[in-house]
């Protein structure tokens, strides 16, 4: 056998190899593809599941994450919490619905939420406005603030505060969470905003 055709050989073996090689990487990509797509890895995000809660006294609904844990106080309040992580002992994020009865006064959104910034002034020192904005909650003028304050628990939290009347009733929605967790629960709060309804009576 001749040099010419030993290297001859030996270019056709390399060839084969690579092509052996291609052909297996591609089948192994088009099955990892398969199976990424199959186990969600190529959607931004998963819908989650949701429940709705009623409240029959204040005629309102409001779906929140089934895996969230939710609790009725006594001073009406409506409170659902995020589950902890495996490393914590606090939640990362929760949604408050307070009401507040008026009967018989009209009280508007802007009048409520100032009082209640002012108040939240008074009790947190470090409280820092952040944004301030005006929305509708089904059909009823809202204002929307955003803020950060030192918790109760002496934890540096950031909060979302809705706070909007059917002229029976202040409704107060607080999403609150901590620092690093805030834009991560952000569009789960949104989302619950937007799905309040008031009951027809």
């Amino acid at each position: 056998m001749t040099i010419l055709n030993r290297y001859l050989q030996k270019s056709i073996g390399k060839i084969l190899f690579s092509m052996v090689l291609v052909i297996f990487m591609f089948h192994i990509n088009q099955l990892v593809s398969k199976d990424l797509f199959i186990f969600g890895f190529f959607h931004e995000s998963q819908s989650q599941s949701m429940l709705t809660y009623t409240d029959s006294k204040f005629h309102f609904t409001i779906n929140y994450p089934a895996n969230w844990e939710k609790s009725v106080k006594i001073n009406n309040e409506i409170i659902f919490i995020a589950p902890k992580d495996q490393d914590s002992v606090s939640s990362p994020a929760g949604l408050v619905i307070k009401v507040v009865p008026t009967p018989g006064k009209n009280i508007s959104a802007d009048s409520a939420s100032k009082e209640i910034i002012s108040q939240i002034q008074k009790e947190h020192k470090d409280f820092t406005m952040e944004a301030s904005d005006t929305l509708t909650v089904d059909g009823k003028k809202a204002v929307k603030v955003v803020f950060t304050a030192t918790d109760s628990k002496l934890q540096n939290r950031k909060a979302m505060q809705i706070v909007f009347s059917n002229y029976e009733n202040i409704y107060i929605l607080t999403y609150k969470a901590s620092l690093d967790k805030y834009n991560i629960f952000e569009d789960t709060a949104n989302d619950m905003t937007k799905s309040f309804k008031f009951l027809p009576k």
